[in-house]
């Protein structure tokens, strides 16, 4: 489970690339609903592959009010929750490819006091929760960087076992993390999101081993 950020302090030299961010980020969201009515509607596939595509089209009916009911919750979307959002997805990627799989998702802020890390973990089954604190802009070398501290919760031991302060530069190094250098702010924050996650995959994978063992 991973929390969403409630705040972040950047130089107001960014403040319009904040407002792309969240735009683009609204623009992404109505493509993926057209994606999806075009497929759910899609009626030339090969009859080969229609059972394939009939199941597809069952599963995005059920998807698409879903997804649509997200919509009041996208268009408060705040620049700084590419965060969380980018952070699930990369766990995903990270822990999702074989099995066994993992419940991996993102919710919105979230006391993070230990006891109500520990309510959360327990009403909904989490083994870790992943959350953010100190999220700020800065420079290094006269090029700016964003420094976020990433904290993990783990559920079986009922306490804090990551707290690591990393930060993110503003190169695109391609893959799933190409940014666009024309918005740096993107770039800081995707950035951010390497350094955070492969600490939290670095300790993860550690007990995952002494667990085998």
């Amino acid at each position: 489970m991973v929390v969403q950020p409630d705040t972040a302090i950047v130089d107001k030299y960014f403040n319009a690339e904040k407002d792309s961010i969240e735009a683009i980020n609204l623009r992404d969201y109505y493509a993926r609903i057209s994606d999806m009515e075009s497929m759910l509607n899609f009626k030339g596939y090969p009859k080969a592959l229609d059972s394939s595509f009939k199941k597809t089209q069952r599963d995005l009916a059920i998807e698409i009010p879903v997804a649509k009911a997200q919509e009041p919750q996208v268009k408060k979307f705040k620049y700084f929750q590419t965060i969380s959002q980018y952070s699930s997805q990369v766990y995903n990627y990270y822990f999702n490819e074989y099995a066994p799989f993992s419940t991996i998702y993102e919710i919105p802020w979230q006391d993070t006091s230990l006891a109500n890390l520990k309510m959360l973990a327990d009403t909904s089954q989490a083994d870790y929760i992943v959350f953010y604190r100190n999220i700020h802009s800065g420079k290094k070398n006269g090029l700016p960087i964003l420094k976020l501290t990433t904290l993990l919760y783990a559920h079986l031991d009922n306490k804090i076992i990551l707290c690591k302060e990393t930060e993110g530069d503003s190169n695109s190094r391609g893959d799933m993390w190409t940014c666009s250098i024309d918005i740096i702010l993107s770039c800081l924050l995707i950035n951010g999101v390497k350094t955070s996650t492969d600490e939290v995959a670095k300790v993860l994978q550690k007990r995952q081993l002494k667990q085998t063992k």
